[in-house]
């Protein structure tokens, strides 16, 4: 094996200073055009990357952040891997643990920047993690109190999101409506003050539709949990009062939800209507194809890549919510 090809290399062949070399990698100072094409030919002649580790090093930057969510196996932490990755930033993706503990290690982790997806932190919890210096993008989806204002909000449109779904299913004729929170998702049910439930409640009323606690899945800690709540729904509800309409947090638990109803000998969408979150494939690999609401994963990960470099940077990406829609298929 070769020696390992350093900055003096790329330097020496390109007829430069190593201080050149990294003003042109780093793209961070002014370099002359002819010395910037000399640099690069001589990386690409000498198939050499630079150290981040080394980098790290002289800037007190680690080049990784940490994604944090419920589930690790969305298709938002996959798109955005690959987006951090192709700007020069490693992810580490870490299961939410709900303790002091979860967040000591995080903040002793020295990332450059943290993307929380997960709504079981408090405000406190939270504020430590950009009080110690790692600053942080909240997924928001419920109201904190006590916030930190440099804590900086980036989420799809919950509130608006629902609406459109309520709105949908109204129209098909649906009065009894259940809503199935994401899988681990902290809800207090009706009167929660998560945007979600706020959205499903302010719909309720405004179509003279009651508000039943039945219909509000809390048990949320493991999909066995939320298809106990619904077979109660569907089996032990007087038939009269069995929902018609489901209105499911994620796609990939509507479409598990799915499974689960037919197993239960309930016809999709003759016997019950089925609206699920995302947009990502699991909406379109069942029969049939699922209603939901398209949350733009894509562009939504590119922003938020961008708002993480800017951020692990020293800059201030501004709080932003992301516009959704309806996208109507066979389940409802």
């Amino acid at each position: 094996m070769g020696a390992k090809v350093t900055r003096n290399d790329v330097a020496k062949l390109a007829g430069v200073s190593p201080a050149v070399v990294s003003y042109v990698l780093n793209n961070s100072n002014y370099v002359s055009d002819e010395k910037r094409k000399a640099v690069l030919e001589a990386a690409r002649v000498l198939n050499y990357s630079p150290n981040r580790f080394a980098q790290g090093l002289r800037t007190n930057r680690s080049f990784s952040i940490a994604l944090i969510g419920d589930s690790l196996q969305s298709e938002l932490f996959a798109t955005l891997a690959v987006r951090l990755f192709n700007m020069d930033y490693y992810s580490s993706l870490f299961y939410a643990q709900r303790s002091d503990s979860f967040i000591r290690r995080i903040m002793s982790g020295r990332f450059d920047a943290v993307f929380m997806t997960s709504n079981g932190f408090s405000s406190q919890q939270l504020n430590r993690i950009v009080d110690g210096g790692t600053p942080v993008i909240l997924y928001k989806s419920r109201d904190y109190e006590g916030l930190s204002a440099r804590i900086v909000s980036m989420a799809p449109d919950f509130y608006d999101g629902v609406c459109q779904a309520m709105r949908h299913l109204v129209k098909r004729g649906h009065k009894k409506i259940a809503y199935i929170p994401p899988l681990h998702y902290q809800t207090q049910g009706l009167g929660g003050n998560d945007f979600r439930i706020r959205a499903y409640e302010d719909m309720l009323r405004a179509n003279g539709l009651p508000e039943n606690p039945a219909y509000v899945c809390t048990s949320t800690e493991s999909m066995s949990a939320i298809e106990t709540e619904v077979t109660w729904m569907m089996r032990v509800l007087p038939a009269d009062q069995r929902p018609t309409a489901f209105l499911v947090g994620e796609d990939d638990i509507a479409a598990q939800l799915m499974q689960h109803l037919r197993l239960l000998d309930v016809r999709i969408p003759e016997e019950v209507s089925v609206v699920g979150w995302g947009n990502v494939s699991s909406a379109r690999i069942t029969t049939p194809q699922i209603t939901t609401i398209d949350a733009g994963v894509e562009d939504f990960a590119v922003n938020i890549a961008d708002a993480l470099r800017l951020i692990a940077s020293g800059g201030q990406p501004q709080a932003r919510t992301f516009p959704v829609r309806l996208v109507v298929r066979g389940s409802a």
